[in-house]
């Protein structure tokens, strides 16, 4: 017993809707890029400042006050990431978490304000 129909023709021509290209579609130029690393720093900034607010006397200036806010962003982020999986969580566990973590840290604990 065959599951294939033998009388199908390969030859046949594919019809017009799928060999022509689709007016409503953008041109390949035209998509922008998704920069996940912005977007990963906009959340780490939350994580980052919540972390500020239970360490009121944090400084850019201490190393370890540094050190133990990026430890706690990384920490969060790769927790949200095994939350996710799949491609993001393969992008924040490959160094993308603690990249963010590092720039927003040094950003929150410099300003005085935060």
């Amino acid at each position: 017993m065959s599951f294939f129909n033998a009388d199908i023709n390969f030859d046949e021509r594919l019809p017009e809707e799928l060999t022509r290209g689709h007016a409503n579609c953008a041109p390949r130029e035209a998509l922008q890029a998704f920069d996940f690393g912005a977007h990963l720093e906009q959340l780490a900034v939350f994580l980052a400042q919540t972390w500020k607010d239970e360490h009121p006397g944090a400084t850019v200036h201490s190393e370890d006050d540094l050190n133990h806010c990026i430890l706690a962003v990384t920490t969060e982020l790769a927790i949200a990431a095994k939350a996710v999986g799949g491609p993001v969580a393969l992008a924040i566990l490959t160094g993308g978490g603690s990249a963010a973590a590092r720039a927003v840290c040094k950003q929150v604990l410099a300003n005085d304000c935060a």
